[in-house]
């Protein structure tokens, strides 16, 4: 026997198997882990909103079949729900928070800021329903507590809370739905009242001071408005 065309013939067959094999790995479908649909969900959400995110989006996002979504995730509601309470959940459990009251009340603002400007699909969620989320409760009453050492009445304290969450929010929305002011028309920018006056982390600086400083007031003189 011809030893050399011998070992050619073995070595043509081990790569035409091995080939076949890579091929057929190749083949499968990509098994993602369910913090990477979720990712990908707030990539498609934070863009074009959660009523974009089904489960062809994120099969053609992420080059998997529908069916691989539908089975990591269990459904369509429950992935939306998932995303928003991980995102939620995520930004509360990083906050260090301080211990004097406009401390607490400031990091609150800030963090809710942050965390709707960096995923707007909170805001579109959170005006449809109160958030469910891990800490996102405790973080409301945590605020509430912290106004209320500052001495204001339990009452006081709660609207006090909902001022400064409504505030956060409301300005939120206003810069994700109109954008820019330099993005105005000419004439709508030169007839506004903020023509001169239009920096936006300016402004809400100034509103959560004007907050706060607030409280401190009726704190000190024991007054409701």
């Amino acid at each position: 026997m011809d030893t050399c065309n011998f070992d050619t013939r073995i070595a043509i067959v081990v790569s035409m198997v091995s080939e076949s094999t890579s091929s057929a790995r190749a083949g499968r479908p990509k098994a993602l882990s369910h913090r990477q649909i979720l990712d990908a969900a707030a990539e498609i959400a934070d863009t074009d909103g959660l009523d974009a995110v089904s489960f062809r989006v994120l099969a053609e996002r992420l080059g998997i079949s529908p069916m691989s979504v539908h089975r990591t995730t269990g459904g369509i509601d429950a992935l939306r729900r998932d995303l928003i309470s991980t995102l939620v959940g995520e930004a509360v459990s990083s906050i260090d928070w301080p211990t004097d009251w406009r401390g607490v009340a400031r990091t609150f603002a800030y963090g809710l800021h942050d965390l709707l400007m960096r995923h707007p699909l909170v805001l579109e969620a959170h005006r449809q329903a109160s958030l469910e989320a891990p800490g996102a409760d405790d973080t409301a009453h945590r605020v509430v507590s912290a106004l209320s050492l500052a001495g204001l009445e339990d009452e006081q304290a709660t609207y006090a809370y909902g001022a400064l969450h409504d505030f956060v929010t409301g300005h939120v929305a206003i810069q994700l739905g109109r954008g820019a002011f330099d993005s105005a028309p000419a004439d709508r920018r030169e007839a506004s009242v903020f023509a001169l006056h239009h920096d936006p982390t300016r402004r809400f600086e100034f509103g959560v001071a004007l907050i706060l400083d607030g409280v401190a007031s009726i704190a000190q003189q024991g007054t409701t408005p």
